[in-house]
This record gives structure tokens, C-alpha cells and sequence, in this order.
């Protein structure tokens, strides 16, 4: 307990020390690295199972971080994309917190659950690590991430992202109620804890529903003030931002939103989640009528031309999701996300990218420097190497700077 304690304060110190880069710091191996023990039978299981989510029912189960047991609670097998996969995503509770130290953030972390992303459909693993750097300057990530290694009965199954888990983030922040948001405005996972202001459950459901029982009756103003007071529309303005400047190809059921009371009414937040599928040259909605918004019609999208015919020359990458086929489609609403990424764009130095990219390079140079680490991308969607993942980065960052700089003179933003 008194351990714990000191690690609390320990972590809350240096969570003010952050600059407003991370810092490059080259390690010669990963600064963390977990171990998972099972039985042979279930190893053979974890590696061969497809498609299905499940809870790790093994006697022999235990997980290591650096050689030291960790006192678990749950190991489950998660993600929809990873599951096809022999490397597998992990999502992990403990009865007592771990301490993780993010040297170049210079920050420290105290976490009870959290995911071990495989990064399967991730090329490069730099896709999901470049989207929340950019979002962590859009003040848009508020979760804690780093670059881990993962092994299995000392067998090393590679590069791994450690990510914090929303649902043990809104907790620690004063809310009760999480949801991710699913196609046709769905709610697919929501957690609820009520603590200090005792809404119920169904309260916090209907308040997520009015955002798209308004969306087909309201227009102009009327539509931005309801919205305004049902979801914080600065942060999903400055998402949507991102997301055209990522050319993010899968977001509709990427987000996280959790509950925020103010004045007595719930008002959500957001969390951006998986970031695996940017740098697309196609939204999603082409040639996909299944994922494609309901509340205005059917809407179809043959060919990316239809949707640039819907759009024009706004700097939105998808209408696949009818909030966001609104914010394109009235005046008023696009006019006031063109004020908000406005005002984003203005803030980002024209340094960022070259920092960035820095910053990743110090964080994957140890794994990639691992000839046996970097050899499990051989069961991912797309294997990599060490002049892969450096070509990758070059060509990445030219574009990334190049659409940067296209979005400011569209603009009008000077530097």
C-alpha cells in the first residue's frame, strides 16, 4: 500500500513535466517487456484460434512484466482485426497497478488495465503511434502509449503497443459512462459506474441518441447550439481535422466517448481509437453500402468522384457517418469546423512532422534493430523490415508535410 501510494505521487510529479515534444531517447533494447505463460496446449490455441474474443482459461496462466509476476486478473483476447491473426491483441486487468515510465515523455504512469495492441494491420507499426502524436497536439489523446515487447513462453512475438484503457481512464476522470460508437450510431461496448451524480444507465443511452434524433430535424445555428450541448463539438471538429490530414479511411466506429456532467446535463467527450488503416486513398464508404449512414436515405458511393461530388472542396476525407455528412452538408456547421481546424492549424509548428518522426525513430529503433523482433511481422497483413520501415517513414513524412502545408494555404494560414 505504501509502495503504491509513493508511486502515485511519484507519477503525479512528473506528469507535469512534459515539454512540448517528446524528447528522442535511443535504447540499445525495449525499455519494456512482458512475458506470458501458459501450457503448451494453450500457446498452440492462442497462435491457431481465428475470429473469436475469449477470456485465457489456462492453469498455468501467468504474466511477467521484466521478470517480475504481475497479479492478474483477466487476460482477454480483443480487437476484430487481430483476432484473424496468429499475433493476438491483449486486453489486461490486474488486482494491483503497474508502473510504467515513459522516458522521452519524461512522465510516468500507474495502470490497472490496459491493451497490448498487436499492430497486425499496422504498416510499419508507425500508423497508430504518428495518428495519437498528432492528436496528443490537438489536445485530442488524453491515454498513455509506448512501444512494448510481447513474448510468449520466452518466445518473442515482436512489436507491441501498450495503450491505456478508456474505460479505466474515464473512471479516474469523474465519469460514468463510456461508450464506442458503432456503424448506424450503434453502441457496441458502454461501461457504466455511477458514483457522485447517480444518473441512471438509460439517461446517459437517450443522451447519446438525441445527437442523431436532432441531426435530420435542426439546421444552421439551431443544429450547432443542440449538438454543442450533447457532445464537444471543438473536439470532434479537431478530430475530423486530423483525420482529412491523416486521410484516415476507417473512423466511423473508431471512437470512444465518454460522459462529462456539467450544469446538470451529460455532454460528452472523445477518445480517438485505432489508428491501423491511414494514409488510405479512398474513405471508406466507397463501394461499401453496409457502413454508409441510414438517417438521410440510402446513400451510395460507387467511386470516390461521387463522394468528391458531395463534398467539393472541403477539408473533410469522409461522409461515411451521418454526423459527419451533416457538418459537410450545412453552412453553418462546416463553417464553424472550418473556424475550429482553422484555429488547430494556426496553433501546429511546421516543425511537428520533422519531430514527430524523430521521436518514432528513437521509440522503434531498439525493435528494429532486432532481427528476431521484427521477424514476427512475418504474421501480420503486411511484413516489414528495417528498410521497409525507413522508407515508410521518409515517404510518410513528405506526404504528411505536403498535406500539411496544402491545408494552410486552403486556409488562408500563414507561417
Amino acid at each position: 500500500m505504501v509502495h503504491t501510494i509513493k508511486l502515485i505521487i511519484i507519477s503525479l510529479v512528473l506528469a507535469g513535466i512534459i515539454s512540448c515534444y517528446r524528447e528522442v531517447v535511443l535504447t540499445d533494447t525495449a525499455e519494456e517487456v512482458f512475458e506470458l505463460f501458459v501450457s503448451p496446449e494453450m500457446q498452440d490455441f492462442l497462435y491457431s484460434s481465428r475470429d473469436t474474443s475469449y477470456s485465457i482459461d489456462d492453469p498455468e496462466l501467468q504474466l511477467f512484466l521484466h521478470d517480475q509476476p504481475l497479479d492478474l486478473v483477466e487476460m482477454k483476447i480483443r480487437g476484430k482485426t487481430s483476432l484473424n491473426f496468429q499475433r493476438k491483441s491483449f486486453a489486461v486487468k490486474l488486482n494491483e497497478p503497474i508502473f510504467i515510465e515513459d522516458l522521452g515523455q519524461g512522465t510516468m504512469k500507474i495502470l490497472s488495465r490496459f491493451k497490448l495492441l498487436a499492430l497486425a494491420m499496422d504498416y510499419t507499426y508507425i500508423e497508430n503511434r504518428l495518428a495519437f502524436g498528432l492528436m496528443e497536439e490537438a489536445g485530442l489523446m488524453p491515454l498513455f502509449y509506448k512501444f512494448v515487447e510481447f513474448r510468449i513462453n520466452g518466445a518473442t512475438q515482436g512489436v507491441y503497443l501498450l495503450l491505456e484503457d478508456p474505460e479505466q481512464f474515464y473512471k479516474e476522470n469523474g465519469s460514468e459512462f463510456i461508450l464506442r460508437r458503432g456503424y448506424h450510431h450503434v453502441i457496441t461496448d458502454a461501461d457504466y459506474e455511477p458514483s457522485t451524480h447517480y444518473i441512471p444507465e438509460e439517461d446517459y443511452v437517450a443522451r447519446f441518441k438525441e445527437i442523431y434524433s436532432i441531426l435530420p430535424e435542426l439546421e444552421g445555428v439551431d443544429l450547432y447550439d443542440a449538438l454543442s450541448q450533447r457532445i464537444n463539438l471543438q473536439q470532434y471538429f479537431r478530430k475530423m481535422g486530423i483525420d482529412y490530414l491523416l486521410m484516415n479511411g476507417d473512423y466511423t466506429d473508431e471512437v470512444y466517448l465518454y460522459s462529462k456532467v456539467q450544469q446538470d446535463s451529460i455532454r460528452y467527450q472523445l477518445i480517438p481509437w485505432d489508428y491501423d488503416d491511414i494514409f488510405t486513398s479512398l474513405p471508406h464508404e466507397v463501394g461499401r453500402t453496409w457502413g454508409t449512414g441510414k438517417l438521410f436515405g440510402t446513400r451510395i458511393y460507387d467511386s470516390h468522384q461521387d463522394v468528391l461530388d458531395e463534398i467539393g472542396d472541403k477539408l473533410i476525407f469522409s461522409i461515411e457517418e451521418d454526423l459527419d455528412y451533416v457538418i459537410t452538408r450545412d453552412p453553418f456547421m462546416y463553417a464553424k469546423y472550418e473556424e475550429e481546424i482553422t484555429n488547430l492549424f494556426a496553433e501546429l509548428d511546421a516543425q511537428i512532422f520533422e519531430d514527430l518522426f524523430s521521436q518514432l525513430k528513437g521509440e522503434l529503433t531498439p525493435f528494429y534493430n532486432n532481427k528476431e523482433v521484427v521477424a514476427q511481422s512475418q504474421f501480420d497483413r503486411d511484413p516489414s523490415s528495417h528498410n521497409l520501415w525507413e522508407t515508410n517513414m521518409m515517404e510518410k513524412q513528405i506526404l504528411l508535410e505536403e498535406r500539411f502545408n496544402n491545408m494552410l494555404n486552403q486556409l488562408d494560414i500563414s507561417k
